[in-house]
């Protein structure tokens, strides 16, 4: 699980919190990234008016916590979560 987790997490931060920083959260590159690869926080804020604001208004540095930091947390746990139905998958084939 800690490692699907670690994998998943570095993906984040090398294709897109790496991006999103070095732009300070600017410019169409990073967005499109952030875009395509946390489109769950995308989509989850865009469906309410202050996170709309954290998208299109708000300061740079709580886009780069909210994407970088959040989507990197929602990687590592897509990860953990993969990584435990691995694990569970194995343990049910040694069992039978």
């Amino acid at each position: 699980m800690i490692v699907t987790a670690a994998i998943f997490a570095l993906f984040h931060i090398i294709v897109v919190a790496m991006p999103l920083v070095l732009s300070g959260g600017s410019g169409e590159t990073q967005a499109l990234m952030t875009a395509i690869f946390d489109l769950p926080i995308f989509w989850l804020l865009g469906s309410f008016p202050s996170g709309r604001a954290v998208l299109y208004g708000s300061s740079p540095s709580i886009y780069l916590l909210v994407f970088g930091l959040g989507g990197t947390a929602m990687y590592a746990a897509s990860g953990a979560l993969l990584g435990w139905a691995i694990h569970t998958a194995r343990r049910g084939t040694r069992a039978a």
